[in-house]
C-alpha cells in the first residue's frame, strides 16, 4: 500500500448545501474588534450629523451605518471609498456592520465629504470623553510635536511670493508706460484720453485691477464722445488700450488673486492652493528641495491623540499658540522639544496659566565658554566680560526679523587685539560682537531651572516615546506619508479620521488586556 493511500482528508465540497444558512453574527467572535467599534459608535451621539439632512426625496442610508463603515475601514487601514464599498459587499465584518446593505463608493465619499467635514471634531471629542471616563487620559500632561506631511500636489507647481511681487511691480511699470503713451497722444490734440489721477495714487494706496478697468472704460467712453482728428493718435490710443484690456488687466487680476491665496505665506501650490512649500523632515539636512506640504501638530497622552491641528507654516514655534487655541480645554502642563522654545510662546503659556516644559534651541548642546550665557554680566555698566577678562560694552539696539520683528541689544568687545584665543572665540575681522535678547535670556534661565528638577527630567524622558511613537504609527503603519485629499478642510478631515482610528485601535488594545466586564458598552 502506498503511503499516500493512508492519508485521511477532511470532507471538502464547496457546493455542499446547509439546512439553514449561517448567520453572520455566528461567524464573528465575541471579542472581535468589529464588535468593539460597533459598540463605540452606537454609544456616540450623532444628532449633529442627523441635523445636516434636509429630508424629503428618496430614502438615505442611516448615518450610523455610514459612520461604522468609514471608521471601521480607517481602523483596518482601508481609506479608499471604492475599497470600502467593495468590502461592504464581500467582507463579512463590513456586511455585519451594515446589516447587509451595500452603499456604493459615491455615497460613501459624499457622506465623508459633506457630513463629516464639520462634525468630525465633535465625534473625536466624544471618543476623548470615553478615554477620560476610563481614566486613560486626563489632559494633565500634554506632549506636543509637529511633523511635515506631503500634500497631494505636483512637485513643480509652486507659486512664490517673491516672484509674484516682482512680476506685479514690473507689470505696473508697463501699465504706467502705456498710460503715458495714451496721455501723450491725447495731449497732442488737446484731448484728455488718459487719467492723470489714476497714476498718482502712490505706493501707499496702489491701484487695483478694478481701478484699471474703470480707467480703461473712461478712455473708451472719451474716444466715442470725442472722435480723434488725427489717425496716428487714434491708432496709438487704441493699441495701448487693447494691450491694457487684453493682456495687462488679466495679468494684474491674476497676481492679485495669487497674493490673496498666499495670505502672508511664502508660497502655495497650483494643484492644492492651501498647501505651502516646505522642507520635509525626512529629507537630507542639506537638501534644498521643498515639497508642497502641511504642518501637522499633535498632542498626545498615554500614546492617545488628544489634540490635532493642520497648519500652513513650516515652523513649529509659530503654530503652537494656534494649535492650543483649537483645543476645547487647555491642558495644565505642556511638554515639547526645542522647536517651540521662543519668548513669545513662554509668555503666552504663562498668561494662560499653563505649566511649560519646553526646551529652547541649543538646550542639549555642550555649553560654549565664549557664548553670551557663559559670560558674567555687570548690570551697573551694562556690559559682559569674556573669559579673557575683556569687556563687551553696550553699543545700542538693533532689530531683526525672525518671523516677527525682535529688538536685540548689541555689545562689542573693547579690543580683541592680541587675544590668544581669538580664533576659538570668533572669526570676524573686527572685535567680537554679541546680540542679546534680554527677554529670551531670562526665559532660558527659567527653563534650565524647571527642567533640572525631577519632574522636569521625567517629562523630558517621556516626551519622545509619547509623541514620536504616535507619529511612527501614523507614518509607517497608517501610511501617512502623503495626503490623499486636497484643500485644507479635506486634509484636516483625513487627518481627523486617522487620529480617531488610531485612538480606537489603541483603546481596543487596552481593552483586550482587561476583563470584558469592565468594558460593556451602553448601546441604547
Amino acid at each position: 500500500m502506498k503511503q499516500s493511500e493512508k492519508v485521511i482528508f477532511k470532507p471538502y465540497d464547496p457546493n455542499q448545501a446547509t439546512f439553514l444558512p449561517p448567520s453572520l453574527d455566528e461567524l464573528i467572535p465575541e471579542d472581535h474588534q468589529v464588535r468593539f467599534i460597533n459598540a463605540i459608535i452606537d454609544r456616540i451621539n450623532i444628532d449633529e450629523i442627523l441635523g445636516s439632512y434636509k429630508g424629503g426625496g428618496t430614502s438615505s442610508y442611516h448615518p450610523r451605518l455610514m459612520l461604522k463603515i468609514l471608521i471601521y475601514g480607517y481602523v483596518q487601514r482601508i481609506y479608499s471609498c471604492r475599497e470600502l464599498a467593495k468590502a461592504s459587499r464581500e467582507h463579512i465584518h463590513f456586511m455585519w456592520l451594515s446589516g447587509g446593505q451595500a452603499p456604493d463608493f459615491r455615497t460613501i465619499n459624499l457622506f465623508r465629504k459633506s457630513r463629516l467635514r464639520t462634525t468630525l471634531k465633535d465625534l473625536f471629542t466624544q471618543v476623548m470623553q470615553i478615554l477620560i471616563d476610563k481614566q486613560l487620559v486626563d489632559l494633565k500632561h500634554y506632549f506636543v510635536d509637529g511633523t511635515i506631511v506631503e500634500a497631494n500636489a505636483r512637485k513643480h507647481s509652486a507659486v512664490w511670493a517673491k516672484n509674484v511681487g516682482r512680476y506685479e511691480a514690473s507689470l505696473r511699470e508697463q501699465i504706467k508706460e502705456l498710460f503715458e503713451q495714451i496721455q501723450a497722444a491725447g495731449d497732442a490734440e488737446d484731448q484728455d484720453y488718459g487719467d492723470r489721477d489714476f497714476l498718482e495714487t502712490g505706493e501707499d494706496s496702489p491701484w487695483s485691477s478694478d481701478d484699471l478697468k474703470e480707467a480703461v472704460d473712461r478712455i473708451n467712453d472719451n474716444m466715442e464722445r470725442q472722435p480723434s482728428k488725427k489717425a496716428g493718435a487714434k491708432a496709438t490710443i487704441k493699441k495701448a488700450v487693447g494691450k491694457l484690456s487684453r493682456d495687462k488687466l488679466p495679468r494684474l487680476r491674476r497676481y492679485e488673486q495669487q497674493k490673496k491665496v498666499l495670505a502672508g505665506r511664502n508660497s502655495f501650490s497650483k494643484t492644492d492652493p492651501d498647501a505651502t512649500f516646505m522642507k520635509g523632515k525626512d529629507q537630507p539636512i542639506f537638501s534644498k528641495q521643498l515639497i508642497a506640504a502641511y504642518n501637522i501638530q499633535l498632542g498626545t497622552q498615554n500614546q492617545f491623540i488628544v489634540g490635532y491641528s493642520l497648519h500652513q507654516k513650516p515652523s513649529d514655534k509659530t503654530n503652537l499658540c494656534e494649535h492650543l487655541n483649537q483645543l476645547i480645554n487647555l491642558p495644565s502642563t505642556i511638554i515639547g522639544d526645542a522647536g517651540y522654545g521662543t519668548a513669545d510662546n513662554y509668555q503666552w503659556l504663562k498668561a494662560h496659566e499653563i505649566e511649560a516644559y519646553l526646551k529652547y534651541p541649543g538646550y542639549d548642546r555642550k555649553p560654549d565658554a565664549y557664548s553670551p550665557r557663559q559670560m558674567p554680566y555687570d548690570p551697573s555698566e551694562d556690559s559682559y566680560e569674556c573669559p579673557q577678562g575683556r569687556k563687551l560694552r553696550y553699543q545700542g539696539e538693533i532689530r531683526r526679523n525672525y518671523g516677527q520683528p525682535i529688538a536685540l541689544k548689541a555689545y562689542e568687545c573693547e579690543s580683541c587685539h592680541g587675544c590668544p584665543v581669538r580664533e576659538q572665540c570668533h572669526k570676524s575681522v573686527g572685535n567680537r560682537r554679541i546680540h542679546i535678547n534680554p527677554s529670551l535670556m531670562a526665559w532660558k534661565d527659567w527653563v534650565d531651572h524647571r527642567l533640572s528638577k525631577p519632574l522636569g527630567q521625567w517629562l523630558k524622558r517621556r516626551r519622545s516615546p509619547e509623541v514620536e511613537s504616535v507619529f511612527g504609527q501614523l507614518k509607517c503603519n497608517d501610511g501617512l506619508r502623503r495626503f490623499a485629499m486636497r484643500g485644507k478642510s479635506m486634509v484636516e478631515l483625513e487627518m481627523g479620521l486617522k487620529a480617531l482610528a488610531h485612538n480606537l485601535r489603541r483603546l481596543y488594545a487596552v481593552k483586550a488586556g482587561e476583563s470584558q466586564a469592565t468594558w460593556e458598552m451602553e448601546t441604547g
